[in-house]
């Protein structure tokens, strides 16, 4: 974000059809890669798709997409796209809108939007383009925060909206299960094991995993191996490490268990992976 803007943020509009993607592709521009930086989308119109995390994301219509820091993404087709993009680093992010893209076992998706909500955050992106525009002054940029928030805040709530059910949201299963979610995202190179993380948690292994699992449908192995696999794919992707070097990053002295592990989540093997997704 540093090389990109000294505010902190970076806001465009964006409008593109055609052979966008095939432009992008012979120019080497379209490429995966990852950012420190949240991104924002919001499409008026968009018949699209985009990789996110080696999951295919669609986008259409007035829709909106968040993109998380570190995760892998590129664009994978445009037929049509119009709206706005807000790149922003997290630390200008209130507190309870990052929370929300933040919250744990949430489907990541594009969601549509009804038209008012579309043209309130219109309203909104107009405003902020046009005060970014205008220049800096010491409020200014105050301002501009302010209003990239209340896009940001837009956003948050309609995700909050799809994907929070009131009754689990206040349940004892959901806030255990999101207190594993931050264990896990701070230690799963470290500790692989379900009962580590619930003496962590101070609970038994049986109330945990029920827990979890009433909260999410899966138990905690599930998880922890989800984690892994996940940061797999993207060291395999996204650098030059082999097997080896990437089975001891994530915690495994034993290169060959953490290739059948691999290949048993994720259905092939490491460098299956790492040949089909750079072709």
């Amino acid at each position: 974000m540093d090389s990109l803007s000294s505010l902190g943020l970076q806001f465009c509009y964006m409008e593109f059809a055609g052979e966008y993607n095939e432009a992008l592709l012979k120019m080497n521009k379209n490429v995966a890669h990852r950012d420190d930086y949240y991104l924002f989308l919001f499409t008026e119109s968009a018949e699209s798709s985009y990789l996110l995390d080696f999951e295919e994301i669609s986008v259409t219509g007035e829709s909106l997409l968040y993109i998380r820091p570190g995760q892998v993404h590129f664009v994978s087709s445009i037929r049509e796209a119009k709206g706005w993009s807000l790149a922003i680093d997290p630390l200008w992010m209130e507190d309870e809108y990052r929370n929300v893209f933040e919250k744990p076992f949430v489907l990541q998706k594009a969601i549509q939007i009804d038209h008012a909500a579309a043209g309130n955050i219109r309203d909104i992106a107009h405003a902020l383009h046009t005060l970014i525009q205008a220049g800096p002054t010491p409020l200014r940029n105050r301002i501009v925060l302010n209003l990239a928030n209340a896009f940001i805040g837009i956003i948050a709530e309609r995700y909050a909206l799809q994907n929070n059910k009131p009754q689990q949201h206040k349940s004892r299963s959901a806030t255990l299960a999101y207190r594993f979610k931050e264990l896990l995202s701070e230690n799963f190179r470290k500790i692989k094991s379900p009962a580590r993380y619930a003496a962590l948690l101070n609970y038994s292994l049986a109330h945990v995993n029920e827990s979890v699992k009433n909260a999410t449908g899966f138990p905690v192995s599930y998880w922890i191996q989800q984690q892994v696999i996940l940061e797999a794919k993207r060291l395999l992707y996204y650098t030059d490490l082999d097997v080896k070097e990437i089975a001891f990053a994530l915690g495994y002295e034993d290169h060959a268990y953490f290739s059948r592990l691999f290949s048993k989540v994720s259905g092939i093997s490491p460098l299956t992976f790492r040949r089909d997704f750079h072709k």
